[in-house]
């Protein structure tokens, strides 16, 4: 019974996912070339997890050994995933949005709990508001380390440094320092990390 197990397990890892990875990635590609990039990424959001890494990947996404992400990504306001930078040993948790008008990068050994959102530009070119509020874009950069709760929202330009903890729900408009926790609406300092 346990080399029948261990066969299965076998056959599963080695030949099962493969396949599957290989037709969900073409399935992206048809997508992609029948209906539009923008029907390609929702696909995206639907794949399964084994899938999502080479996805990323094969769409120009930078992502680093030995990383993990969940199913449920989205990812808005691009033509490909060229804007998307992710180091080694990073956790992205299920449903976690992505604007990738700018520049996001992940840093090494990061952890991006569920539900969190990147947010690099401000558009309100459909209102009055535009000539106070112009169009603009930033990039966001999480550095080695850091961890956000979920739910967490990280607006454009912002920089959290190394070992930062953002706690759940918190909404970050402010660069974090090193070895400190925020949270909050807006983010606040909580504490220093010792």
């Amino acid at each position: 019974m346990k080399l029948l197990i261990k066969g299965f397990r076998f056959l599963r890892k080695r030949i099962f996912i493969p396949i599957n990875v290989l037709l969900i990635i073409i399935a992206f590609y048809l997508r992609k070339f029948l209906f539009g990039f923008q029907n390609a990424v929702l696909y995206l959001s639907k794949v399964d997890k084994n899938a999502v890494i080479p996805l990323l990947k094969f769409n120009r996404a930078s992502i680093g050994k030995n990383c993990d992400i969940e199913t449920g990504i989205i990812i808005h306001n691009c033509t490909n995933f060229n804007k998307l930078s992710i180091g080694n040993n990073c956790h992205i948790g299920k449903d976690c949005f992505f604007d990738l008008r700018d520049i996001i990068t992940i840093e090494d050994n990061c952890v991006i709990s569920m539900r969190s959102i990147f947010i690099t530009h401000l558009d309100m070119n459909k209102t009055d508001l535009i000539k106070y509020y112009p169009s603009q874009q930033k990039q966001i950069i999480v550095k080695k380390n850091s961890y956000l709760g979920a739910n967490s929202t990280i607006l454009m330009g912002i920089v959290l440094e190394e070992n930062c903890f953002v706690a759940a729900n918190a909404l970050v408009n402010k660069n974090v320092k090193s070895y400190t926790m925020v949270g909050g609406i807006p983010a606040k300092l909580i504490k220093t990390i010792k």
